[in-house]
């Protein structure tokens, strides 16, 4: 019978995890900066896997200070290996919104149906969250094996 993996831990003293919180903010507030940057040069793509960095670092001070308040002198190994880890520390604080990043419905006039079955309005919707695994869609070019079709980053704009 396989025995449940333990955590690994790694000691570090209570004023090196302070430190930690520190940096880490600090490095989400520059990531952020970053992310305003791209944005205003209309690189949303690109500013999307910043902002997934600025969540992970907030993540991880929200994780230091958890364990600076335990009085805990140790932090798990996968602190430093999982980024899930981090953006499941960020959003135990943070709003479960800010995850969407995109959400929209598509339009369809009357006209383009002919008046038929579905008739006038909004129809159907997608909604891309942001995490650990989808971070590399906003970035790369990838091909959706479900649509058959080539993707370039995500579809933040509607089209």
């Amino acid at each position: 019978m396989l025995k449940r993996r333990e955590r690994i831990t790694v000691k570090i003293p209570l004023e090196k995890i302070q430190e930690g919180i520190g940096i880490s903010l600090r490095k989400c507030e520059e990531h952020l900066s970053g992310a305003e940057v791209l944005i205003e040069k209309d690189f949303i793509n690109d500013a999307v896997a910043l902002i997934e960095f600025a969540i992970e670092e907030f993540g991880r001070a929200v994780y230091l200070g958890e364990r600076l308040q335990m009085g805990s002198e140790t932090i798990e190994e996968s602190l430093e290996t999982s980024h899930q880890l981090k953006y499941d520390k960020a959003f135990s604080v943070l709003p479960k919104e800010l995850k969407t990043i995109w959400e929209g419905f598509s339009y369809f006039p009357k006209e383009y149906w002919g008046g038929g079955y579905w008739g006038e309005g909004y129809w159907g919707g997608r909604k891309e969250t942001i995490s650990p695994r989808t971070r590399p869609n906003a970035i790369f070019t990838h091909f959706d094996e479900t649509t058959q079709t080539w993707q370039n980053g995500i579809e933040v704009d509607g089209r």
